[in-house]
């Protein structure tokens, strides 16, 4: 019976199913993702940040979509929104982002936390080859920003100009080479410490009491509750003797909150700013 049936017939029948069956194989492995590509796919432009902090100058976004591969996601996967959030949270800039809205039309607005520069950490050395030279470095020394959980910041994003803008920390061994990576922590108990005070000392500084400038880190006594002894600086004014770190102080010592109230005081006092030296580490 098959003989009696003629081939151009056959050819006929099997020519539009081959071809049906080659365009929908198409379909299936490069049709769809190319239209996925060209109406799902995640763009740079639709990506937005809310109650950006007037302190960052980086792009994060062009930084973390170039940096991520998010070019590659799709809009129409489930994980898109998991994926965005990991990705900004590695940025150094990010302390957390907390949401990420998908809006009408592709549009992502990013919910984060950014960390806020506290103080510029003085070091003895400028960043070896390799990394970006830190505001004010030169061949003896260089300043590296740091937040408050005492994270280094990216230094591309400082001059020099920036530097009197915080608080300055000055200890012992601190080196920018040690430091090779932004988004670490300055893993040093002399830096730990004074960063307690700068974050202590933050709401005052910020009200430009006492023209605070910098703090100096010394080792205590042997005995001492406390490692370090820390030393303010003011513009203009005395030398203050701080002692302790916040929450760190020794049995015998006032809190910090005490010093604090006597700091605003004596600042207040025109006859006792005069002074060369302020001591707060005592009860007189």
């Amino acid at each position: 019976m098959f003989k009696a049936v003629p081939k151009a017939a056959i050819l006929s029948m099997v020519g539009p199913m081959a071809l049906l069956l080659a365009g929908y194989l198409g379909w299936r492995f490069y049709g769809a993702n190319a239209l996925d590509t060209a109406y799902y796919a995640l763009k740079q432009e639709n990506i937005h940040i809310s109650d950006r902090p007037t302190w960052l100058r980086s792009d994060v976004i062009s930084e973390v979509f170039e940096q991520s591969g998010l070019d590659r996601m799709s809009l129409l996967d489930d994980q898109t929104s998991a994926v965005i959030a990991k990705a900004f949270d590695s940025h150094p800039w990010v302390k957390k982002t907390h949401r990420v809205h998908r809006m009408a039309g592709g549009q992502i607005v990013i919910n984060a936390e950014f960390r806020q520069p506290i103080a510029m950490v003085h070091c003895q050395a400028s960043l070896e080859q390799g990394l970006d030279a830190p505001p004010g470095s030169n061949d003896q020394e260089s300043f590296l920003p740091v937040d408050s959980e005492g994270v280094l910041l990216p230094t591309k994003d400082f001059s020099q100009d920036d530097i009197p803008n915080y608080l300055l920390i000055y200890a012992q061994n601190i080196r920018a080479a040690d430091y090779p990576r932004v988004g670490m922590f300055l893993a040093d108990p002399q830096i730990a410490e004074a960063i307690l005070l700068c974050r202590f000392l933050a709401p005052m500084r910020a009200q430009g009491i006492a023209k605070l400038s910098s703090i100096y880190v010394y080792p205590n006594a042997s005995g001492s509750t406390s490692r370090w002894r820390l030393e303010i600086t003011t513009q203009g004014g005395p030398r203050i003797l701080w002692g302790s770190a916040p929450s760190h102080e020794a049995t015998s010592e006032p809190t910090a909150n005490t010093k604090l109230k006597r700091l605003v005081e004596l600042s207040r006092d025109s006859t006792k700013w005069a002074q060369a030296e302020l001591d707060l580490t005592t009860n007189r």
